[in-house]
This record gives structure tokens, sequence and C-alpha cells, in this order.
């Protein structure tokens, strides 16, 4: 049986997207710009009081994820060869009431040739 090695690869982090509490609505909005890279390892955070939905996709139209307040989750979809494209982007909206403070941030790690 043949041994699968894995080969490291570079990274390079995106910078982060962040979006305040007050630019949060009831209707998923775009948190910073769209992903100027394919990527496998993506890093998302809820700094807000409230429970909020996300969804990354090109349109933000269906719910990907729910986060507590206070909640982080990091996804390393390596393994299951599963990128997020070009072009998509992360979004999110409130789930039951506004949030009165904070703010939410998405980071993400794209590959690199280097």
């Amino acid at each position: 049986m043949a041994v699968a090695v894995n080969t490291p690869s570079r990274g390079r982090f995106e910078p982060a997207r962040e979006l305040a509490f007050g630019s949060i609505t009831n209707s998923f909005t775009m948190i910073g710009t769209t992903f100027g890279a394919s990527f496998y390892v993506l890093f998302v955070q809820n700094f807000t009081d409230v429970t909020i939905d996300f969804s990354v996709s090109y349109v933000g139209s269906d719910v990907t994820f729910s986060l507590a307040a206070g909640g982080a989750m990091t996804s390393d979809m390596l393994s299951n060869n599963v990128i997020v494209s070009n072009g998509e982007a992360a979004w999110c909206k409130y789930r039951t009431g506004a949030p009165s403070s904070g703010f939410v941030q998405v980071s993400a790690i794209e590959p690199t040739n280097n």
C-alpha cells in the first residue's frame, strides 16, 4: 500500500475583511471585498453580541453557517480537495436582533507558487 506524503506549499494571508456591528442588517451584506484568489483555508470570527448567519458564495443568498456571539470558525478544506473560488465573498446578517457592539472578521490563506 502506498503512503501519501503531504508536500507543504507556501501560503499568503489575504488582508482581514471586517464589518462593524452598525453595518450588519437582517439581509446579507458583503464583508469587505470579493476574494482575489482561490483558497483552501478560511477563518471567521464573530465579535458581536448576537448570533450571526454567514454565507460564503457569489451572491450571499443562503446561510452557509452561523456563529453565536463570540464564536469562531476555521475551515481547512484542502484534505477534501475543496476550494473557495476567486470572486466569491463572505456575507453576513443577524439572525434575530441587531448587534449593539463589535464586528465580524474574515481572513483566508491563499496558496502561492513561491
